[in-house]
């Protein structure tokens, strides 16, 4: 009986990992570059049970007999979250220095789709990646994210500072090129452009929070070019890729499936209170 409770406590525990990272996506629904995250849930490994001691005895005669009783299952468990990096959609702002990533045409590769991210330097000196380009100027004219962390340009270094950038008309192609007076030909100047990197298994990436990620070990090289399949938008950004309406029902199934645990763990509840009772007497 206590294996019972032991398998409805076990479902109840990875039902709640699951309904903490469905509530996280749909807080970070309106986050920009946010990628959702899906939780893996698996069963424990089945254990073979074999009853000893019985009325059989063994082949040779020498030990104890035993047979085969079957199988039991030991519950289920959160395995890991994963985050998913299927393209969000795009958006208009009109702010001259958004930039949002489109990489939808990238071809798979070894069965692995690729993904493009925008290189940052946090205040540690550390690289991070992210998918979010809602991007503002310092009072130096240096190109930031919303937390201060530097982008860098093409060749790994932060974006060149330009004291023009918060007055002047500013342009972002779709290579990545920061032009100053995009339409004033004599004014015109390419201040620097954005770098991207290519992720050939965003798998590997490790997830920090504000649409930041971590890469251990070698670090790939910013793309001094773009591949085919990866553009950028000027004055657009990449929503959320957290469907609301998905995510709303799998936390009603969620609800579902920890009070059907609930109810289990309430009839052993009665059924051990009433053998204590008849223990009494």
């Amino acid at each position: 009986m206590l294996r019972g409770i032991d398998t409805a406590v076990s479902g109840m525990l990875a039902v709640q990992r699951r309904q903490e990272a469905l509530t996280n996506n749909l807080a970070n629904i309106e986050t920009p570059g946010y990628k959702k995250v899906d939780t893996t849930l698996r069963a424990f490994p089945e254990v073979l049970l074999e009853r000893i001691n019985d009325s059989k005895t063994s082949p040779t005669g020498n030990a104890p007999g035993f047979s085969w009783v079957g199988s039991m299952q030991q519950g289920v468990y959160a395995q890991e979250n994963i985050s998913s990096f299927l393209q969000g959609d795009l958006v208009t702002t009109n702010n001259p220095f958004d930039a949002a990533i489109d990489d939808r045409s990238l071809p798979l590769k070894n069965g692995q789709k690729p993904s493009a991210f925008f290189a940052v330097e946090n205040a540690e000196g550390d690289i991070r990646y992210t998918r979010n380009g809602r991007f503002t100027v310092d009072e130096t004219g240096q190109l930031v994210t919303a937390e201060g962390f530097k982008v860098l340009n093409n060749q790994g270094n932060p974006v060149q500072a330009d004291p023009k950038l918060a007055s002047s008309e500013v342009s972002i192609n779709a290579k990545g090129e920061l032009i100053l007076n995009p339409d004033q030909p004599g004014k015109r100047k390419v201040v620097d452009t954005i770098g991207l990197v290519l992720i050939q298994n965003p798998n590997n990436l490790i997830k920090e929070g504000n649409g930041l990620f971590r890469l251990d070990g070698k670090k790939p090289a910013p793309m001094t070019g773009l591949p085919a399949g990866v553009q950028l938008h000027h004055k657009m950004i990449e929503k959320s890729n957290v469907d609301p309406t998905m995510t709303m029902t799998n936390m009603m199934e969620n609800v579902r499936l920890y009070e059907a645990n609930q109810k289990v763990l309430q009839a052993y509840d009665r059924s051990l209170e009433l053998l204590n009772s008849i223990g009494r007497v």
